[in-house]
């Protein structure tokens, strides 16, 4: 029977790991991924990998290797939505399986298998993977730094040292120096802890190891810029800037809530993200402090990764998105597979998380979508196909995990809400792939441009800040904000305006604006064809 459940949790990871994967031919939805699109084709058009440039040919404020793998990917494949995508698709596939090979450090297969299962099955960490972004490579190369040092004080091989450093490496690559300060967080009090117990291996040799390689990886690129780009660059990715340490402590870089709100600002977050699994935060909570203090070493370091980073991520001075959490999954992931565990043999505790899930962590789900429709009502009516159809499958899923539960059937009721929610996962993927460009249609834009642009011409984006335009069309777009500036491009020669919603008003009647496409968010892309 052990084996037979085994293998029903394998077929459903593989489902999961095929679903991720099929979001490849997806449209982009997020403004990062067209951004870092256009820098990965300015890198190729340019052949320039070290000094990263975009909209206007401004120098890119974060660190290279998402680009990098998104230009190596367009030079193999070409352009395309698979190509911008499906390194980061494959990434996921290796996060789940990392997860996996965390948990089986301290559990039996099956436990192991339960984490896998909830790390791909998780509603935050599967909506990661339709952009193309930082978070998903940050959070697979932490989860490998993790996994090499918990091997490294196992087995005390100094390969493991040498891999921790690569992986850190990686990371800073991937999100800058705050990447080196997670894991040094989290490794810190873990190593000062450790100390207290006897089977954990140290050496400061392999430690020295692991830190040449971690700079041998990771320094190169920022001496180059340093060099390159002189103070401007220590600034950006070292002090004041975007990517700096100074982001983590002057709210004047990000946008914060109010003082009151930031203790709770990711707890919706983090409920709604761990849907369908929400039910089992309370255990995996106290999975982890319990395991802090006298869990075997996988554990206690997965109890002080969920804290520590969910702490650092709450009060640090930062923009609150909702996608700064995803690191804070793996950990949990391993700590409520044992919780889950249990609730398969002692159908009391399925039932209480199963209807806790139901009763507010889909409840949350709505309100969140309602949030979104009082705060942008202008793309409700676009947005409902998309949308509905997603959170209706979710929810759907979600009860009748609840309804297999209260009825005793505990490996049922994990069957079904995986299935249920791996298929509200593929409808966003065939509403995004059917509706998604004839909402937001901006391939046919760029096109329309492309087609009638001749050299000499100008394209403008109009009081509307947004990298789609720049990404699919191949001419070189100008952001433009001032009434001013529009008149004078508008007089001197052809140029192609996209106006932003309610900007009509500011085109001169001279020459006459001619319409070419009307986007339904209320953009209109308009020329001067007439113009000498």
């Amino acid at each position: 029977m052990a084996n037979g459940n085994q293998r029903l949790w394998i077929i459903l990871i593989v489902a999961g790991c095929l679903v991720v994967l099929s979001a490849a031919p997806t449209p982009l939805i997020d403004n990062d991924g067209p951004l870092y699109g256009k820098i990965a084709k300015n890198i190729l058009a340019t052949g320039d990998w070290l000094t990263l440039h975009h909209r206007d040919g401004q120098v890119f404020d974060k660190p290279p290797l998402t680009m990098w793998l998104i230009a190596l990917s367009f030079r193999v494949g070409g352009i395309s939505y698979p190509t911008i995508r499906l390194w980061q698709l494959l990434m996921h596939v290796l996060l789940v399986y990392v997860t996996y090979l965390i948990a089986r450090l301290s559990a039996g297969r099956e436990q192991a298998l339960l984490a896998a299962l909830i790390m791909v099955t998780g509603f935050q960490v599967f909506f990661h993977a339709l952009t193309p972004q930082q978070d998903i490579p940050l959070t697979l190369f932490l989860a490998l730094a993790f996994y090499a040092y918990l091997r490294y004080r196992t087995t005390g091989a100094a390969a493991h040292a040498v891999l921790a450093g690569l992986w850190v490496a990686l990371a800073v690559l991937t999100k800058g120096v705050v990447g080196l300060g997670i894991f040094g967080v989290i490794v810190g009090p873990d190593v000062l802890m450790s100390r207290r117990r006897s089977g954990e291996h140290w050496h400061w040799g392999h430690v020295a190891a692991g830190a040449t390689i971690f700079m041998a990886v990771a320094a190169p690129w920022f001496v180059v810029g340093a060099i390159r780009q002189g103070t401007p660059f220590v600034d950006t990715f070292f002090l004041k800037g975007n990517s700096g340490v100074g982001r983590l402590f002057s709210p004047r870089i990000s946008a914060l809530p109010p003082l009151w709100v930031i203790p709770i600002s990711y707890v919706p977050s983090l409920i709604v993200g761990m849907l369908p699994w929400t039910g089992l935060l309370p255990g995996a909570i106290r999975e982890g402090w319990r395991n802090i203090r006298t869990g075997p070493a996988p554990l206690r370091l997965c109890g002080l990764w969920a804290g520590l980073y969910f702490l650092f991520v709450t009060f640090a001075a930062t923009d609150k998105l909702y996608r700064y959490l995803l690191p804070v999954y793996p950990p949990l992931a391993v700590l409520a597979a044992p919780v889950l565990l249990r609730a398969l043999d002692e159908p009391r505790r399925l039932r209480v998380a199963a209807m806790t899930a139901f009763l507010i962590g889909v409840p949350l789900m709505i309100a969140g979508a309602w949030w979104i429709a009082v705060q942008f009502p202008e793309d409700v009516r676009l947005l409902v196909p998309v949308g509905l159809p997603v959170i209706t499958v979710c929810g759907l899923a979600v009860a009748a995990f609840a309804a297999a539960a209260i009825g005793g059937r505990a490996r049922m009721a994990v069957a079904l809400v995986s299935v249920g929610v791996l298929t509200a996962y593929a409808v966003c993927e065939w509403t995004l792939a059917r509706y998604w460009d004839g909402i937001w249609p901006w391939p046919r834009v760029g096109a329309t441009i492309d087609r009638l642009y001749r050299p000499g011409d100008r394209v403008v984006i109009y009081k509307y800040p947004d990298a789609f335009l720049a990404y699919f069309a191949e001419a070189r777009v100008e952001e433009v904000n001032e009434p001013i500036v529009l008149a004078r491009l508008w007089r001197q020669g052809r140029v192609f305006v996209v106006l932003g919603p309610g900007t009509q008003t500011d085109v001169p009647d001279t020459p006459r604006a001619i319409v070419l496409e009307s986007v339904p968010r209320g953009l209109i892309l308009i020329t001067n064809l007439a113009a000498p």
